[in-house]
């Protein structure tokens, strides 16, 4: 699916304040989200899956931004910081890599640009993840 199918009249939104209200524990503060609708929808389900992870990593997403729209600039920038232990903060950052390069961005980063998982298939490659994560602690 392609991201640029997705957008509201054609363009991205400021999910700013609505990420707030949803999850305001997992933002650092200044943060800044603005995707269209879809990446979203995918945004808030990989961070349910990060926020599984557990409380005590201090997880914060710093930014998300599809930058598409703009006359200036193209790409994305996504940024977070967590803090938990070695296990936990190696899941969380493939987590959120898996999510950057499913979550729709054109740019030279993405290895298959504008493309957007399906929601139905996050939960199946967050397993994967969490395997392989495992397997490199030497929990498998």
């Amino acid at each position: 699916m392609i991201a640029n199918d997705n957008r509201i009249n054609g363009r991205t939104v400021d999910y700013t304040k609505a990420l707030e209200f949803l999850a305001h524990h997992m933002m650092a503060p200044g943060c800044r989200v603005v995707l269209d609708e879809l990446q979203f929808e995918v945004l808030k389900a990989y961070l349910g899956h990060v926020q599984a992870v557990g409380d005590d990593t201090n997880f914060g997403l710093e930014m998300c931004v599809d930058y598409r729209d703009s006359e200036d600039t193209g790409g994305y920038s996504v940024s977070w910081d967590n803090d938990g232990t070695a296990l936990q903060d190696d899941l969380i950052d493939a987590i959120m890599v898996d999510m950057v390069q499913n979550l729709g961005f054109v740019a030279g980063s993405i290895f298959r640009e504008g493309h957007i998982t399906d929601l139905a298939d996050i939960d199946g490659r967050i397993a994967e993840i969490r395997e392989r994560v495992a397997a490199k602690h030497g929990l498998s």
